[in-house]
């Protein structure tokens, strides 16, 4: 097996990790690497099937908490969203497409964290969750990564954190089939060109790391794991910034 596709595998791996013991972090975790490993609009794309099943996944046992009228609004933003990421991420060239994800990455994950500390609030209403939605959607079509917009709109409306996790689930699976869905469109419907045993070994380990993640889950607490999911994506957005940087000299 090819280093590069050990690789892929272990970033997936991680991404299923951290879905299910958090709640989200799968395009955060694995987005960057595998935008280093294939390219901006391949390695995205795959970040965005992987993470439709890991969502799905979690969904499966959390579906009773979930606030369904807040669902439908910030699935209507997101599936508006995604026209506008799809699009940017198809007319810019790979190395400036590099950078917008690692910025757009890094940027969400410090404003994520400065959020929770500043004690704002804003009501919790369509508007709010509609520019939530939108937000995120166009954040998942460019890089991967829906969901910190909807975790800062969590933050400011003091959501319950329960409630939040559960209705994330879907909305991620809404939210980033409808940006595959966008960028096969806009882009001509160009997959990663992946082997088929290559294909088979990312769904093992996908549900390695759904399993394994579910067994951590009882045993570690949840802020530890989150911040371990921080530095993950961290470095991968910085790495991502830098590659792009990097080919453009």
């Amino acid at each position: 097996m090819e280093p590069v596709v050990v690789l892929i595998l272990f970033a997936v791996f991680l991404g299923a990790l951290s879905q299910r013991v958090t709640g989200m972090g799968f395009g955060l975790v694995s987005g960057p690497f595998l935008v280093l490993l294939l390219d901006p609009f391949s390695g995205i794309i795959l970040v965005n099937i992987c993470g439709i099943v890991a969502a799905f996944s979690v969904f499966t046992r959390t579906f009773a908490e979930v606030d369904w009228p807040s669902f439908r609004h910030l699935a209507l933003g997101a599936v508006i969203g995604t026209i506008p990421g799809a699009l940017l991420a198809s007319v810019l060239p790979t190395p400036p497409l590099q950078i917008l994800i690692g910025l757009l990455i890094i940027v969400s994950l410090i404003s994520s964290l400065t959020l929770g500390r500043l004690g704002r609030r804003i009501p919790a209403n369509v508007g709010t969750r509609m520019g939530a939605g939108l937000l995120s959607g166009a954040m998942s079509a460019a890089a991967g990564a829906g969901g910190p917009a909807v975790s800062a709109y969590a933050v400011l409306t003091k959501w319950e954190q329960r409630s939040f996790a559960a209705t994330l689930q879907p909305f991620l699976v809404v939210g980033t089939a409808s940006a595959v869905v966008m960028k096969v469109i806009v882009h001509g419907g160009v997959w990663p060109h992946l082997e088929p045993f290559t294909w088979i070994a990312l769904g093992l380990v996908l549900v390695a790391g759904l399993v394994g993640g579910d067994r951590l889950a009882r045993h570690i607490d949840v802020s530890i794991a989150r911040i371990g999911m921080l530095v993950l994506a961290f470095g991968g957005g910085v790495a991502a910034l830098v590659k792009g940087v990097f080919a453009l000299v």
